[in-house]
């Protein structure tokens, strides 16, 4: 299930090894959660999960005090998200039969390095005694968006694109700022002249699309950004968050992703891939 990776923060955030063993909650081996279930990350945790309004957090060794201020994080998170998207039916949140609330795991003492979403859980490593919000803020709002994808569509594996999933979760995220003219646009073309499709970002449909030595890190934060920036703004599509909700309920009640995707941003997804270029120069052009 690596589509759900978010690679970029992996490759770029430096965690500190740092701990504080007189407030850690002594280890114990409980295998409960429902990511054992859902996701290939079998991991126990200290049997001291704490609960919140959204979300519940759950540790192999973080202190209660650094669980206690996740949570509080998660929570504000979720509720952002939830706010971007206007929603408030709570009981239409499709979570496992197994959770009551988003589960969020802290790994401490993993040697992975990890930030990943599944059906009911999110993981995130963090190695100091407090929570740095922002430097985590992006990772939170972006594995969150996932959990929220997965949540609408109360499903173990998401029927998005990898394309459309990680835009709609960099976008919700903050997103980044490194295409803003067609000379950007034109450099990310060049970089990539001899993969197939140059780089366009509608290509990657399962994590396999990736080109075999492309930068994955580049099309996160150049291709994906400019796509969603360019689907929602007046300037480009001029869609909405609803529109993007519309396509997780579409996809939720049997749709494929391309007749969902072009049922609420009326636009064929071949075609948009075949003109996505255009698309953007037009958009770029003042």
């Amino acid at each position: 299930m690596k589509d759900y990776k978010f690679l970029f923060l992996l490759l770029i955030l430096v965690l500190t090894n740092c701990n504080d063993g007189n407030e850690v909650s002594p280890q114990v081996e409980i295998n409960e959660g429902s990511w054992v279930k859902y996701s290939p990350i079998k991991w126990t945790h200290d049997g001291i999960p704490i609960s919140g309004t959204f979300c519940k957090v759950y540790s192999d060794a973080a202190s209660n005090a650094l669980k206690l201020q996740c949570l509080e994080f998660a929570d504000k998170m979720f509720g952002e998200i939830l706010a971007q998207f206007s929603f408030d039916d709570l009981d239409d949140l499709r979570l496992p039969p197994e959770n009551d609330k988003i589960n969020v795991y802290i790994n401490t003492e993993h040697e992975d390095n990890i930030a990943y979403a599944y059906w009911g859980t999110i993981f995130i490593t963090i190695r100091t005694i407090a929570l740095d919000t922002n430097r985590y803020e992006y990772l939170f709002k972006h594995e969150l968006t996932h959990e929220f994808e997965f949540l609408i569509e109360g499903t173990v594996n998401l029927g998005t694109d990898v394309w459309f999933r990680e835009a709609i979760a960099i976008y919700c995220g903050g997103g980044f700022d490194y295409i803003n003219t067609i000379d950007d646009l034109e450099d990310w073309i060049t970089a990539n002249e001899n993969f197939p499709g140059q780089g366009n970002p509608i290509m990657i449909h399962v994590w396999d699309d990736f080109p075999d030595g492309c930068d994955i890190t580049g099309y996160y934060c150049k291709a994906f950004d400019i796509t969603m920036k360019y689907l929602l703004d007046p300037k480009g599509l001029n869609k909405s968050f609803q529109d993007v909700l519309n396509v997780f309920y579409d996809i939720r009640d049997g749709d494929s992703f391309s007749i969902a995707f072009q049922n609420n941003f009326d636009l064929n997804l071949i075609a948009f891939e075949d003109e996505f270029y255009d698309r953007i120069r037009d958009f770029l052009t003042d």
